[in-house]
């Protein structure tokens, strides 16, 4: 039994990489293409809109890729129990996604960028609709994601192909934004169809006043995932207030490609090991703590050598990928280098550690603190250095997070960095024997 469980966990990551490997490789193919010819300008006007977008997108997920998942994964054979959870949360998007619609509207008739570029704005607003058709939680939390992998895929493959048939002129900015719009609502809604027809997952309609319910209940998870977006999707906007598009080009196309290495490398790692952790943590504390000493330190030195290689690497990598109109971009990618580093490190903490320990209150108190902080300093780092102040801001609020995390679990008693099992010896042992973690 748990000889197969380790191998669930060990496909899952593996699923999961190949899932985060699809989503970035196959842009890295047409970005080389697509860069020179819509430039730093181009980047700039979809990267800026797609800031207000991601607001969007977060609200009608609204925390529901961990809260739901961690429902289900307690008990994953229980169709009963994935079936009321996916009509909770369905129905609970659904009130999202009309809240949405009235804000877009609201936001194009006061925000410029928006209703000069309005076809192009309600173009990237159909990615709000794919992410309310998005039933993610359910394959983390029954551990189904090769059939997510499947799925990236195919719409790798679509969204490539049409970018180099039909890309060619700076006029093309609505069609290179259709193409992968069109793929993504694809993907989200053949996920759905495979809950219903393969999973037989059933949908249920469920009251106006339970859904409020369940919004309620979840809602701190919600708004840590807002509070987060202060300082990573806001940090967008708020460089808008002073630079021109050229300018947030350069900054949104630095953390694309730190975002690409966190999807190869992070994302993967957190959505697997959460379901997984998060049983070991509801069959005892100590167990679940036992599972991440082990895990850290492998999660640490595989992040730490990826980010040295991005530090060192950022001038050949930006110019051979993005073409020479964006070395503007290389210091803040020099600058965000070991946000991937960073970034796990908090997860372990946060996500894996004190949300599985029920210390949601304690982690929004935490993240909300710093997101102050962050807005703050990032209008005067924005002003006064542009978007290099903008980078060096958001990798100190991430640095502030990941440290409050380890003084705040070390204060409770919950000692999670053995240094024994950072020696180079037992790392090795760890590797070696990865099927009894």
């Amino acid at each position: 039994m748990a000889s197969s469980k380790n191998r669930t966990l060990i496909n899952n990551i593996a699923s999961l990489g190949l899932v985060q490997i699809v989503n970035y490789i196959f842009p890295l193919i047409t970005i080389p293409f697509v860069s020179r010819i819509l430039g730093p300008d181009g980047f700039g006007v979809i990267n800026y809109i797609t800031a207000y977008i991601t607001y969007f997108i977060l609200i009608v997920n609204y925390g529901f890729d961990f809260t739901a998942t961690r429902k289900i994964a307690i008990e994953p054979d229980n169709l009963v129990i994935r079936s009321n959870v996916f009509s909770e949360v369905t129905c609970a998007r659904a009130l999202l996604l009309i809240i949405t619609i009235f804000i877009f509207i609201i936001c194009i008739g006061i925000i410029p960028l928006l209703r000069e570029h309005l076809m192009l704005s309600c173009v990237l607003f159909l990615n709000v609709i794919s992410a309310f058709l998005t039933p993610q939680y359910v394959y983390q939390g029954l551990q189904k994601l090769s059939v997510l992998s499947f799925l990236t895929i195919i719409k790798g493959v679509i969204n490539t192909s049409l970018v180099l048939l039909l890309i060619s002129k700076r006029n093309d900015l609505i069609l290179y934004v259709s193409i992968s719009v069109f793929s993504n609502f694809l993907i989200s809604l053949t996920s759905v169809l495979y809950v219903f027809f393969i999973l037989k997952i059933k949908f249920t309609f469920i009251s106006i006043k339970h859904s409020l319910k369940v919004l309620k209940e979840v809602r701190l998870v919600f708004f840590s995932s807002i509070i987060f977006s202060l300082y990573t999707t806001t940090n967008i906007v708020i460089l808008g207030f002073f630079e021109e598009t050229k300018a947030i080009g350069f900054y949104t196309t630095a953390v694309s490609f730190i975002v690409i290495v966190q999807g190869v490398v992070n994302i993967p790692l957190s959505s697997s090991l959460y379901p997984y952790i998060g049983k070991s943590f509801s069959e005892s504390k100590e167990n679940g703590l036992i599972k991440l000493r082990k895990i850290i330190p492998l999660v640490f030195y595989f992040t730490a050598s990826v980010c040295l290689g991005i530090l060192i690497l950022a001038p050949f990598v930006i110019s051979l990928i993005y073409g020479k109109k964006f070395d503007g971009s290389i210091i803040s990618v020099q600058i965000l280098s070991f946000l991937p580093l960073i970034s796990a490190m908090s997860s372990i903490m946060g996500i894996q550690t004190m949300l599985n320990l029920s210390m949601d209150q304690l982690f929004l108190r935490t993240t909300t603190f710093a997101a102050c902080f962050s807005l703050v300093l990032n209008i005067i780092m924005a002003y006064f250095f542009s978007y290099i102040g903008t980078s060096i801001s958001y990798l100190s609020t991430e640095v502030i997070i990941c440290i409050s995390f380890y003084f705040i679990l070390r204060s409770k008693g919950l000692i999670l960095f053995e240094w024994e099992y950072f020696k180079p010896k037992n790392v090795i042992m760890q590797l070696k024997s990865l099927k009894s973690i």
